[in-house]
């Protein structure tokens, strides 16, 4: 059974295109920025934004809560954010320790107060 409440699940867009995403999509969706390949065990900086594609309101009736950075399934990071004194943007330095056959994926998710839960992606060729 599918479930179209913006509530069950994490919303993912149906492109990576920002040019084919909804209005919706372009507001939630977190944009990671990130080298596209990094040294095994070598800190980078990753950054994380929202509304990157399309400005999302940042009032008190509806805002981004929350950030989170993930690798592949570990939990790297999380930012609880207010509304009006924070903005949906955060970075943070990382090192990857592991990856799967030479590659691992980046995951943001975001929570919005009143459209759920978000995710974005970033591919990362992980070099020795």
């Amino acid at each position: 059974m599918k479930c179209d409440d913006l509530f069950c699940g994490i919303n993912r867009p149906k492109s990576l295109n920002p040019d084919e995403m909804s209005d919706l999509e372009k507001k939630h969706t977190p944009v990671i920025m990130a080298p596209s390949s990094v040294k095994l065990e070598e800190p980078f900086e990753v950054k994380v934004e929202l509304g990157k594609y399309l400005a999302h309101p940042n009032e008190y009736g509806h805002f981004f809560q929350w950030i989170e950075i993930w690798l592949d399934e570990t939990f790297i990071a999380r930012f609880d954010l207010t509304p009006k004194s924070s903005y949906p943007e955060v970075s943070v330095k990382i090192a990857i320790n592991h990856a799967h056959e030479g590659r691992a994926k980046l995951k943001a998710l975001a929570f919005c107060n009143l459209h759920g839960v978000w995710e974005g992606i970033k591919e990362i060729i992980v070099e020795e």
